[in-house]
């Protein structure tokens, strides 16, 4: 079998280029409908409030993480806990719940 020429797939490349840019430019016609009102945090739904640094938390609140792992995350200190509040990572004190720090936003649970 021969190899292809070097400039092949350069030519291959520019070819899909042009196609890509001379493609019509149109704008897509589905979404929220404008209704001239920006969107603030919390009009498609309930936001609950991330508890700040510090505060300690109803234990009905908190999702205690068994998993780590699956949140990309590695082992702590005694004493020390990952939990999900609120939709969001948190570190928490094992003991009274306290929140020590706020890690990222959690879309769903993986434990």
């Amino acid at each position: 079998m021969t190899p292809l020429h070097p400039f092949a797939a350069v030519a291959a490349g520019t070819m899909l280029g042009l196609a890509a840019l001379t493609a019509p430019n149109t704008i897509p016609t589905q979404g929220l409908p404008d209704t001239g009102q920006a969107c603030q945090q919390g009009c498609a739904g309930t936001v609950a409030a991330v508890p700040p640094i510090g505060q300690t938390v109803p234990p009905d609140s908190v999702h205690r993480v068994t998993m780590p792992g699956r949140y990309g995350l590695a082992g702590l200190p005694d004493g020390q806990e990952f939990a999900i509040i609120a939709g969001h990572l948190v570190r928490i004190d094992a003991i009274d719940r306290r929140v020590l720090s706020v890690l990222r936003p959690v879309p769903r649970l993986l434990d």
